[in-house]
Parts: structure tokens; sequence; C-alpha cells
């Protein structure tokens, strides 16, 4: 037991020494940066630094996160332009107006097949699915002169979705109309199905089921 008393009061006589030692040390450097206001204001400038180095690493520990990971994500940029597209509305006569942010192809024929499959799903504010009562696809799409001819296929009528008199010729206006207002040059939209002009798609659609 008096081994181990002489040993802490040993320790405790060295630690004591050395916290005089160092701040000795400290007053003595505290002297000299005193009557040096440059090395002072850099023994401040670097004092700083360690202190939000120090911060900055605490706040990572806690949460979780990388220390190389310094600065936020770049967000993904928004390349889609705000284009005014054309629905049928329910009534077979009229069309409704929807600004919508798409992002638009470079190549014509893409951006009037988007623009196709746009208008055929109706509104994303109102319901206007009797508007268009059938499912159907582009097979292919072309342009001759200022002409955008687009092939539909695969017309199936949905059940239970009832045909509307004159929503047919109210879609083909919204499509003829969204493409011309938005696509350069052209001037006319042809709708074909199955490669054969002047058809009807809401009769084709029927007769299949």
């Amino acid at each position: 037991m008096k081994k181990v008393l002489t040993r802490v009061k040993a320790f405790a006589a060295e630690a004591r020494e050395t916290v005089f030692s160092l701040h000795a040390k400290a007053i003595a450097y505290k002297n000299v940066l005193d009557g040096d206001r440059v090395r002072k204001n850099r023994f401040l400038v670097l004092a700083i630094s360690l202190l939000l180095i120090f911060d900055y690493l605490v706040f990572c520990h806690h949460a979780e996160k990388n220390i190389f990971d310094i600065f936020p994500s770049l967000p993904k940029l928004d390349l889609r332009e705000s284009r005014n597209i054309y629905i049928p509305a329910n009534d077979g006569k009229s069309l409704l107006k929807e600004a919508r942010r798409i992002e638009v192809p470079e190549e014509k024929e893409k951006f009037a097949a988007l623009i196709f499959r746009i208008v055929s799903r109706g509104s994303i504010y109102e319901n206007t699915s009797g508007a268009v009562p059938i499912d159907t696809h582009v097979r292919a799409i072309w342009l001759k002169g200022d002409t955008c001819y687009i092939d539909a296929g695969l017309a199936m009528l949905r059940d239970g979705t009832p045909v509307i008199p004159g929503s047919e010729d109210n879609f083909r206006t919204a499509l003829e109309k969204s493409i011309v207002e938005n696509v350069p040059s052209i001037n006319r939209v042809v709708l074909l199905e199955k490669g054969v002009p002047l058809k009807r798609l809401w009769e084709v659609a029927a007769g299949r089921d």
C-alpha cells in the first residue's frame, strides 16, 4: 500500500511540475507574441483554423459523414421546357390548353411522337379519359415537306368507356394543333392506322372488340 501511495505522490509531483513548466512556457510565448504583432496575428489565424477544423471533424463524426464531402452534390439540371399542349375535352368539341414541362428531343419525329402520347393520355388536371377512349401507340412517324404522318397501331377500345360523339375529330384537332404549334416547319398532321389513311381509329377499335 505504501508503494502505491509513493507512486501516486511521485506521479502527482511530476504532473504538477509538467503543468508549471508548460504554464511558464505559455506565459513566455505570450510575452513574445505581445512584442511581435505579426507573429501574434499568425498565431491567432492558425488557432482559429485548427479550431474550425476540429469542429468540422466532430460534426462529421456525429453526422456519420465523410470528411471529404465538403461541397454538396451538384443539383441535376432541369432540361425541360414549358410547352403548350392541347387536350381534347369530354364534350367532343372543345380543347383544353395546358402548359407542360417536357424534355424536347432534337429530332422532330421523336418530338411529334411524344406529343401524340401526351395528347392521348389526356389532361393531368381533369379526368378526360372519355375524350380518347382507345389505347394506341405510334408505329411509325415521318415528315414529308410541311406534313407530319403518324402511323398509329393496335387501337383498342377501353372497357366501359363510352364513345363521345365528335371525340375522334376533336382528338385529331388537338393533336394537329399541339404538333403544329410546337414543332417548327410542320403545318399539317395526317393520322393513319397501320399505314392506311382516312381510317377512323375509334371505329377500328370498336370493330376489334
